[in-house]
């Protein structure tokens, strides 16, 4: 299975946050193919930007994260042309510019987004997770 991390699950990935379910970690463990959204980066610096309190990361996050996909076999997905013109072709079910650009990403890569946020179901992307924490 091909999948991408939503944010808060590779957040919660390295961080072993018991809100990510064992069910959801085997399903890590099992899976062909997992990438990370470079614009997962973008999201948690404009969070960290607004001092969110569930975005507060130590120093130098910018690189620990990417080290530790690297070190977990996880590769990066970068952003792009056709998942900006994918953006533009999706249907308002989803107002997070985030979330709308990682649902490009998955249908434009054909991937599962691996994601407890019921409202990717919308968009079609073969949404993983057992259990909704938001």
């Amino acid at each position: 299975m091909r999948l991408l991390l939503d944010t808060h699950a590779m957040l919660w990935m390295v961080a072993a946050d018991p809100r990510m379910p064992e069910s959801v970690r085997r399903r890590l463990r099992s899976a062909d193919d997992l990438a990370w959204s470079t614009a997962s980066l973008w999201e948690i610096g404009i969070k960290l930007s607004l001092n969110r309190p569930d975005f507060l990361l130590g120093a130098n996050w910018e690189h620990l994260i990417p080290q530790e996909m690297a070190r977990n076999g996880i590769h990066r997905l970068d952003l792009q042309p056709a998942h900006c013109v994918a953006v533009s072709r999706l249907a308002w079910h989803h107002r997070d510019p985030f979330d709308r650009l990682l649902a490009a990403q998955a249908q434009c890569e054909k991937r599962r987004l691996l994601s407890c946020d019921p409202a990717f179901d919308a968009y079609r992307v073969g949404r993983v997770w057992e259990k909704a924490y938001l």
